[in-house]
């Protein structure tokens, strides 16, 4: 028996020396829903790998003032920092060039064999990944209306430029003249921290014009100071939508630098869908979560087509692994990271993340998850905003990495050769009735 509590004892003593605590930047730009600075969402993640790991811990870390996505990425990927961050892949490009981040290789977990494919293109930097996604994002129109009208004015699962010219003739009518009284179309913040930024907006409407393949045609083009002139034209109607042409309130454009822009000086857009000034609203899905339940119910979420189709172009949050870091941990280490990457990118996570299974009571967060499989659970078949999603997620295009020089050139030629026009009610007119 003495021996037994001796094997016992060193066996303990072993699993607890071995025991790993890892150091995780997680992406934090996402509604704080529980009002608590992300300490639940935090939790959440925490407990659960402890569980899964069996002994091993992690340090989730949310605070904004320890880890910004957005900041200057290499101070948090030393060797005596972070094991793993969680990123914007928009950045993920200078991150590969800097030697900061490790090329997945074979000794490595595989990302889910149900992850999208412009997902994975998003950790894709020449033929080789760097990353497991884990959300994704794309610019959408939520519709909004009253409780017990869900079907006044939808626009769900709209294919074409074409079509979509033509529900919005319907909605104007049905909801800016109709039983619902709202005072204009369109709402939203289309060019700050939270909304459209043009490069990307441009670029959204010209693969619908162009096809799939053609998102790093448009860059090259634009870095050479060329635009093209349909996509302008049906990207000046699109934000015209903004306009308030019903009302003499204060007029509504969503962007920057398209004449007459609210945004610098608008109040919360929500405000706006509350007191029935606007209809629906451009927005990341999650926009759609800061809508109080009692105001109105989200009914559709679609990327407006420029072309004859609707391809959404997408952004990628991904899992990164800091290479000075790997490069000095031992084997017990590099374990507890694989189990955390497996961890993280699990079903069971990215489900209670999606749902809210923190929260108290839950509620839907409208997170977009990597992986096909999360659509395609009976809830989510159900819920009208990420049937949706799935939809535009299907036939999604991958962001390109763009530094900020390129975003900052291609915002000039666009300002000034593409949206820095009126578009008058006549000229709307005639280009709504023109398809490719």
């Amino acid at each position: 028996m003495r021996i037994s509590l001796v094997a016992l004892l060193v066996l303990q003593t072993l699993s607890s020396t071995s025991a790993i605590n890892l150091k995780v930047g997680i992406y934090n730009e996402i509604p704080d829903l529980g009002k608590d600075h992300l300490a639940s969402y935090q939790k959440l993640i925490q407990d659960g790998f402890a569980a899964y790991s069996q002994g091993n811990t992690v340090d989730a870390v949310v605070d904004k003032d320890l880890y910004s996505p957005y900041a200057d990425l290499a101070p948090y990927l030393t060797a005596d920092n972070f094991d793993l961050i969680e990123i914007d892949t928009a950045t993920l490009g200078g991150l590969v060039r800097d030697g900061l981040v490790l090329e997945l290789s074979a000794d490595l977990p595989t990302n889910p064999s149900t992850t999208f494919t412009a997902a994975l293109d998003g950790v894709r930097v020449g033929n080789n990944l760097y990353g497991y996604p884990t959300l994704l994002c794309g610019n959408f129109l939520i519709g909004l209306t009253p409780p017990g009208s869900a079907d006044t004015c939808s626009l769900s699962k709209i294919d074409s430029y074409t079509t979509f010219v033509k529900k919005l003739e319907d909605c104007e009518k049905k909801i800016l003249k109709g039983q619902c009284d709202y005072k204009r179309i369109f709402g939203g913040k289309m060019n700050d921290a939270d909304g459209w930024y043009l490069p990307f907006l441009y670029l959204d409407g010209y693969i619908d014009v162009h096809g799939p393949t053609s998102v790093n045609v448009a860059v090259t083009e634009l870095m050479n100071g060329k635009v093209d002139e349909n996509v302008c034209t049906r990207l000046s109607w699109y934000i015209s939508r903004c306009d308030n042409q019903f009302t003499s309130d204060e007029g509504n454009k969503c962007y920057e630098n398209f004449p007459g822009s609210y945004v610098n000086k608008s109040s919360n857009v929500f405000n706006d869908i509350k007191d029935k000034k606007t209809a629906f609203f451009f927005g990341f899905s999650e926009k759609s979560t800061l809508v109080p339940a009692d105001v109105a119910v989200a009914y559709s979420a679609l990327s407006g087509p420029l072309g004859p189709n609707n391809y959404l172009l997408q952004f990628t949050d991904a899992l990164v692994i800091n290479k000075a870091r790997w490069n000095v941990a031992d084997n017990v280490r590099k374990r507890a990271v694989k189990d955390f990457i497996n961890y993280f990118v699990g079903l069971q996570l990215r489900n209670s993340i999606a749902t809210g299974q923190d929260l108290t009571p839950p509620r839907y967060r409208y997170l977009l998850q990597a992986r096909t499989d999360f659509y395609t659970q009976a809830d989510m078949v159900a819920d009208l905003i990420y049937s949706d999603i799935f939809w535009s997620l299907k036939t999604a295009v991958a962001a390109p990495s763009l530094d900020d020089s390129q975003k900052t050139k291609m915002q000039e030629v666009l300002s000034s050769m593409c949206t820095n026009r009126e578009l008058h009610e006549e000229e709307a007119e005639v280009n709504s009735r023109v398809e490719l």
